[in-house]
């Protein structure tokens, strides 16, 4: 690390520091990667100190590392991205319904919601999966499949569902065989149901500063429901430095290095589905792109990753404020986590996403 990374990087300490001690946050965990330069930074003030990593319930930081899961199979032969989900599911062989694709659960094409209208009240008398997915059946599309595209982590449910009828295991599992232990990501859960010491593991989280429409509800990001149902769209608890270990799998396999999926299942994923979907409209085709599971860096938009990044940026954010992005081209990643929702502090996690890249690029 040259003198100038060093000082880039001090900045950014004292930057972070200062967050919390001015209390836009409880805690922030930033790491970076570039060239092999791998720097972390963290402050916190929201947990006793031990000799074990701190989580962060990450939220829809989830949704990639499960499209991974799916590219996979892909890659196995075990299911095929323009097929029907009904075709495995035959729950959804019904009306328009039938129409949807394991491409368009993807990349948020499906007509799926994000939510279901009871989400609160099922999550208030701590509902398993299972009741979630059987009131989705229910539930109108809000437009035809393949016709328009609007965030929907209903359709994360149904593709853990999916995995689950090929694989005959559940997501957790999948997730630690597959992606978790081959990465060497030991502070990754998705949930803590059925851990040995879940009462230990769940005393590591940083606590969420609660939005009001979840203030005074028992199943709240916070509760001990919440973080052990592990859901499929935003139940993982992991740190800055695993997540990491995610990303730099990514850059690696896009030099042609890495193992979980091949190069070629990587670009596919990380390219806008959307503009092969003839019934996007152009608004959210062009400028408003998803991938599998990744989403494109929305230039001009709030939920922009980050002011100097280019358009072909891939990443996500996530409900409880975090974010990761990766750079192909520049072989480049940040994962910044912090417990104060993206709802109020996207702006100042841009911000220091900004700073980030800068001292990533400072040599």
């Amino acid at each position: 690390m040259t003198r100038k990374t060093e000082s880039h990087w001090e900045q950014l300490k004292q930057d972070v520091c200062s967050c919390v001690t001015n209390g836009q946050f409880d805690a922030v965990a930033i790491a970076g990667y570039q060239n092999g330069l791998r720097p972390e930074i963290s402050a916190s003030r929201s947990l006793t100190e031990t000799s074990a990593e701190p989580l962060f319930l990450v939220a829809s930081l989830t949704k990639p590392i499960l499209a991974m899961l799916v590219v996979q199979l892909v890659e196995e032969g075990a299911l095929q991205l323009n097929r029907r989900i009904s075709d495995w599911l035959p729950e959804w062989n019904r009306g328009e319904k039938r129409r949807i694709t394991v491409r368009q659960l993807l990349c948020h094409a499906s007509g799926l919601p994000d939510q279901l209208p009871e989400n609160q009240e099922l999550r208030d008398r701590a509902a398993p999966l299972e009741e979630f997915y059987e009131r989705l059946h229910e539930v109108p599309l809000l437009y035809p499949p393949g016709s328009g595209s609007q965030y929907q982590s209903m359709g994360y449910l149904t593709l853990e569902f999916l995995l689950r009828r090929i694989t005959g295991q559940k997501l957790p599992q999948l997730m630690q065989e597959r992606i978790f232990q081959p990465l060497g990501m030991q502070d990754s859960f998705l949930g803590a149901e059925g851990i040995q010491e879940a009462e230990t593991l769940l005393s590591r989280v940083h606590s969420v500063q609660l939005p009001a429409d979840q203030d005074g509800h028992s199943g709240n990001w916070n509760s001990a429901y919440w973080q052990g149902l592990g859901a499929p769209w935003g139940g993982l608890l992991s740190t800055a430095a695993d997540i990491m270990k995610f990303c730099q799998e990514m850059l690696a396999i896009s030099r042609g290095e890495g193992t979980l999926v091949t190069r070629a299942g990587l670009l596919e994923s990380v390219s806008n589905q959307l503009q092969w979907i003839e019934g996007i409209p152009e608004r959210e085709r062009t400028y408003r792109g998803w991938g599998l599971g990744w989403r494109m860096n929305w230039k001009a938009h709030p939920e922009t990753f980050g002011d100097l990044l280019p358009a072909e940026t891939i990443g996500h954010w996530g409900a409880t404020g975090c974010l990761m992005w990766l750079d192909l081209a520049a072989q480049s990643a940040c994962v910044i986590l912090t417990n104060q929702p993206s709802q109020t502090s996207r702006m100042e996690i841009v911000r220091l996403s900004n700073r980030t890249h800068a001292a990533l690029h400072s040599s």
